[in-house]
């Protein structure tokens, strides 16, 4: 028996094929500007996660640097049996204890140990004649060399002045056993302030830091905060914020959520250790907002999904207009929107002189493509723009890093491989090589009588007159305070002794209508048989400038092993 009820009528092939090419054209808009956004969204997310990389490891290295630098002062130190004959407490040790603190600003305390743990010199007398054996640094020190990671002060809280942040003193530890004629008879100690991490990373931020939001944070090898930025290191430790759940097996950097609840585009780099002793286990974090890192990617995105949604509606009203003669001429645009869906090259809407309409149709989908490939033209340019300023920021630190901001010399980070390449060159060509080791005589005299901006003129005085006596293969850096070191490549210990003399004559004669003169106490050694290592060159420079120093000062003294004690 037939159905006697009527079919609905089908719609017209107009609305049809209106409904149809609409639809493709808005999916193809939509599936175009989200692939665009998508595509421009992992290229900042990778450029902005190298950047993070790049600050967290250049922090990493300069912490580990500093770690190290420390680490080998105390090495030298109590690595100098001549320095502990006198006693714990002779003249030299005293000296000694003083020139720690004037190398290195950041050390709060400096002090030398009995075998029982009572102190017999210190910095500025602080605790001399108090006990330290349960300290920890005097345990571990008296056994071998030590570095301690971050602890509150104890003995010298209530007597150091507090710091200008309003954070409690935190000191990280330097110890060594001191021996003489193979008996432990002390210890040396140093005490270092955390804020010397504070100047260390604001040294490796990048000078757009603070507009981009970019913040370094440092977690102890157990997870927990041990520095923030902007003193709040004790707020946010007492607060229990822990290192960020980065996902395991994250490579560069990664969007994690914090302690606040905001998501950050975090890049985790480990401590760049120099040598075991001085591997803290630290983690270096950087983050980045990660709004504010992929704002750019938002708002173009968000400009093309206008655009390609007001282009399909134009579209779709052009193609309802014109459906009648569309039957042959909309499969044709159908694939060359499938093509544009899909990425193909060159794919463009195809042109036709049988409708008015579907040409206007056709221009105003290439105009659509055309915007959207401009926007994406437009945004690729300012991504590779901001590569580029980041690039020459990195540039410019990688530089910073390692010249001295004062003199302009090459810094201790830059020599230390620099001498290990012309040692290795001097030994393979059996080449002779020289070392002088400069320190400026009674410099604190200057700073105190006249003040450090005429102190720092000084040492820009004698870092132009190496330069400017020197030959174009030698190397000047400055060590530290008022200590500069020259390398001088073909040079043996006449040659060297005589270059030193002559410094020593010309910086007497420089006069200053201040501080009137200066004069310099120098130490040279050599390596002549290819077998002395860079350790060495540098220690034997380091005991002949200590014996033209015993010799009157204001002159040059040669490396002599019979004057080792």
């Amino acid at each position: 028996m037939v159905d006697p009820t009527p079919a609905p009528p089908a719609p017209s092939l107009k609305v049809q094929l209106t409904l149809v090419f609409g639809t493709l054209v808005v999916l193809a808009s939509v599936v175009l500007t989200f692939g665009l956004g998508e595509m421009l969204r992992g290229r900042v997310r990778a450029d902005a996660g190298r950047s993070l990389v790049f600050v967290a490891s250049n922090a990493s290295q300069v912490l580990a640097a500093g770690l190290q630098a420390n680490a080998d002062i105390v090495s030298n130190l109590v690595g100098r049996p001549e320095l502990w004959q006198g006693g714990l407490a002779s003249p030299q040790v005293r000296q000694a204890v003083d020139m720690i603190h004037a190398a290195q600003p950041a050390t709060m305390w400096v002090g030398v140990a009995d075998a029982n743990g009572t102190v017999q010199s210190a910095l500025g007398g602080l605790l001399e004649g108090q006990s330290v054996r349960e300290r920890p640094w005097f345990q571990q020190g008296r056994e071998q060399l030590f570095v301690g990671d971050l602890h509150p002060a104890k003995l010298l809280a209530s007597l150091l002045p507090p710091q200008a942040s309003g954070e409690p003193l935190r000191f990280l530890d330097y110890a060594g056993p001191v021996v003489v004629d193979g008996r432990r008879i002390g210890v040396l100690g140093v005490h270092a302030s955390w804020s010397w991490a504070a100047d260390i990373i604001g040294t490796v931020l990048p000078a757009e830091a603070r507009d981009l939001g970019i913040e370094i944070f440092i977690f102890n090898q157990a997870g927990n905060l041990i520095y923030a930025p902007a003193g709040q290191s004790e707020k946010l430790a007492d607060a229990g914020v822990r290192l960020p759940p980065i996902p395991p097996g994250s490579v560069g950097a990664t969007v994690v959520p914090w302690y606040d609840g905001v998501a950050y585009l975090t890049a985790a780099v480990k401590l760049a250790a120099r040598a075991p002793v001085s591997d803290l286990g630290w983690t270096i974090v950087a983050r980045e907002p990660a709004d504010r890192a992929f704002l750019e990617v938002k708002d173009a995105t968000r400009q093309a999904l206008a655009i390609g949604l007001l282009t399909a509606l134009i579209g779709s009203l052009l193609a309802g207009l014109a459906a009648h003669r569309l039957s042959t001429d909309v499969n044709r645009m159908a694939r060359a929107a499938r093509d544009l869906e899909a990425g193909v090259p060159n794919a463009r809407i195809p042109r036709t002189a049988r409708s008015a309409e579907l040409q206007t149709l056709a221009d105003a989908l290439g105009s659509m493509t055309q915007r959207l490939v401009s926007a994406r033209e437009a945004l690729e340019d300012q991504v590779r723009e901001r590569t580029l300023a980041l690039e020459a920021a990195n540039a410019e630190l990688g530089r910073q890093a390692q010249t001295d901001a004062l003199t302009g010399l090459l810094n201790r980070r830059a020599f230390d491989p620099l001498l290990e390449r012309t040692l290795a060159d001097a030994r393979r060509n059996h080449r002779p090589l020289s070392i002088l080791m400069i320190d400026a005589d009674h410099f604190k005299r200057v700073n105190d009588a006249f003040g450090h901006g005429v102190g720092d003129e000084v040492l820009r005085m004698l870092a132009g007159v190496l330069r400017l006596r020197l030959r174009a293969t030698d190397v000047v850096a400055r060590f530290g305070g008022e200590e500069f070191v020259v390398l001088l490549p073909e040079t043996g210990i006449e040659d060297g002794l005589r270059t030193a003399r002559e410094l020593v004559e010309t910086i007497a004669a420089q006069h200053h209508p201040v501080y009137g003169t200066i004069t310099v106490s120098i130490g040279v050694s050599t390596c002549v048989d290819g077998t002395t290592r860079a350790a060495d060159l540098l220690r034997h420079a380091d005991e002949a400038l200590y014996r033209a120093k015993d010799q009157g000062r204001n002159r040059a003294c040669g490396y002599e092993p019979a004057a080792r004690g």
